[in-house]
């Protein structure tokens, strides 16, 4: 099972993150019920054990509800050629702090450490043969993004299975955010 960890958009998140796609440019643009923050993608996992003890980790994890905000837009890999156009969530301490426990779970799981950098975003496109300039255009033209008042009271574990058409994403289990004095 390929599996991957996080927090879906509500549909009018998703909505107007999707009024900004520019159907003109030669860009695959995320479709809105397949948008998300990813929290930790997992891999693949076949240990049906080793699944079982990621999703008792997971629900061992205590954060409460909160809310976060899109502020920005930008690509990866900065300084190249784009190849993903990402709305990046403004920083919230109690976001890091889910995905930081979010790591530690999967960790103890048996799942090899993540080596990159948590930067929460939100992919809304990937490039296909559009220049810097008109990429560059695209975010002259969005660049006063502001989306607040997301509200977050659960992350999900997904699997994630490719298609020709686009990866098709299966929850596997959902975990409702609460605080350590919540059963």
């Amino acid at each position: 099972m390929r599996l991957f960890i996080a927090i879906d958009l509500p549909d009018w998140v998703a909505g107007r993150l999707s009024e900004l796609q520019d159907h003109g440019l030669d860009i695959r643009w995320t479709t809105p019920e397949t948008m998300h923050l990813t929290l930790r993608f997992v891999g693949d996992m076949e240990d049906a054990a080793e699944r079982e003890q990621l999703i008792e980790n997971l629900y061992e994890i205590r954060v409460p509800a909160f809310e976060m905000s899109i502020n920005e837009l930008g690509y990866f890999p900065p300084r190249k050629h784009p190849k993903i156009i990402w709305a990046g969530i403004q920083e919230n301490r109690t976001l890091l702090n889910l995905q930081e426990m979010v790591e530690q779970a999967c960790r103890t799981a048996g799942v090899e450490p993540e080596d990159r950098t948590f930067i929460p975003h939100v992919t809304i496109g990937r490039v296909g043969g559009v220049s810097r300039k008109e990429v560059h255009s695209f975010f002259n033209r969005n660049k006063k993004i502001q989306i607040e008042g997301i509200p977050v009271d659960k992350f999900i574990l997904y699997q994630s299975k490719l298609r020709p058409e686009g990866a098709q994403h299966i929850p596997v289990e959902y975990f409702a955010l609460r605080n350590n004095d919540e059963a």
